[in-house]
């Protein structure tokens, strides 16, 4: 192991070339194992040669001279044989060597790239640690220093509506009500663009849970609203268990209700339906509005912060409601669309990993 330039420590799997054995080096140590080899060859088959002849000239002494041109022949034989193998085994030693040269500088480029991408990370992840401090600052700065005169104009513009009404004209109210419309426009804004970046800088916490509880839970916080509006409210969640996180699950589902009945208002019988059925590996859950509808060429749009589909007078809403949905479905590892059409409602839905018996127990209900 040794250490970078920048501090940290890289391991070296392998071990690095000698900067002494150069290509010199490589190719004598070829041509010298070539040359053993060859050498080697040469003797046992001269043996071979000499004692198998030898013997036949003691069988056959009447023809001892063609037992020495075959001894003769044969030697040539073993030493052209031997030249030709030593070239060949040089040829091939010396590309092995050259292989094993490049493979290891190979491996120095790559343990050089390995440190230099670290460094990168490094650089990297400490430019994301000041972009969340600037993030964090941010957050601070629209809690507090927008709110603060935010409430002041809320406040006295409460009291101009409650105790000078009579004092001003038609128009005098008119401009009251636009301005504490305008308040109330402002601080739905900057709730939503905080749950956002809240949702953006909360860990996630995965767990197991019970869906029809979570729902339930859901749907009791716009019970009222539903009942006032005249919405019918139909759920169908079987008993199914989702690995998800808790907080953001409920912040997805929330905002799709919030939508649905938002957009389901001023219809002849509006209703609202909230199903999920388990279907393979995933959990996919649906919220179902007979509403105005949208044109699906919008589909990605709507998913998009800060984009509307309609004006602020005729449906208000801060276009975050939706953004919060996709993001926090997909830090799940989930996925969300919408199917719809103008003037035949919407269904959202979203699917998230299923929870597998064999899993860890259950932390949530």
């Amino acid at each position: 192991m040794v250490e970078d330039r920048t501090g940290g420590i890289v391991n070296r799997s392998r071990r690095e070339p000698d900067a002494t054995h150069g290509p010199d080096t490589g190719t004598s140590s070829a041509s010298a194992a070539a040359l053993r080899i060859a050498l080697v060859y040469a003797a046992v088959a001269a043996v071979w040669i000499v004692s198998s002849d030898a013997l036949l000239g003691l069988l056959a002494p009447a023809v001892s001279w063609f037992v020495d041109v075959s001894i003769s022949k044969g030697l040539a034989f073993v030493a052209i044989t031997a030249g030709l193998l030593y070239v060949l085994i040089r040829r091939q030693l010396q590309a092995l060597a050259g292989a094993r040269a490049r493979l290891a500088a190979t491996n120095a480029a790559l343990q050089t790239l390995n440190a230099e991408l670290e460094t990168r990370v490094r650089a990297r992840t400490q430019e994301l640690e000041a972009l969340n401090r600037s993030l964090d600052s941010f957050v601070h700065t629209v809690s507090h220093d927008l709110k603060a005169p935010l409430r002041g104009i809320d406040g006295y513009s409460r009291l101009l509506q409650e105790g000078y009404a009579d004092r001003l004209d038609e128009e005098g109210r008119l401009f009251v009500r636009n301005i504490r419309a305008g308040v109330e426009r402002m601080q739905q804004l900057i709730d939503d663009l905080l749950a956002y970046s809240r949702l953006e800088r909360k860990p996630l916490h995965e767990q197991v849970i019970r869906l029809p509880p979570l729902v339930q839970q859901c749907l009791h916080l716009y019970a009222s609203q539903c009942a006032e509006q005249g919405i019918e409210l139909h759920t169908d969640i079987p008993d199914i268990r989702v690995r998800a996180d808790a907080e953001g699950l409920r912040a997805a589902l929330c905002n799709l209700l919030d939508n649905a009945i938002k957009f389901t208002a001023g219809q002849p019988r509006p209703r609202i339906e909230v199903g999920a059925k388990l279907m393979g590996e995933e959990v996919c859950l649906w919220v179902r509005d007979n509403g105005i509808g949208f044109d699906m060429r919008h589909q990605e749009r709507i998913f998009e912060i800060f984009q509307r589909l309609h004006t602020q007078e005729a449906y208000p809403g801060s276009g975050i409601g939706l953004a919060i949905v996709r993001r926090a479905v997909e830090r799940m590892g989930g996925r969300v669309w919408a199917e719809s059409a103008p003037g035949e409602g919407s269904t959202f839905h979203l699917c998230l990993p299923a929870h597998d018996d064999s899993g860890p127990p259950i932390t949530s209900r």
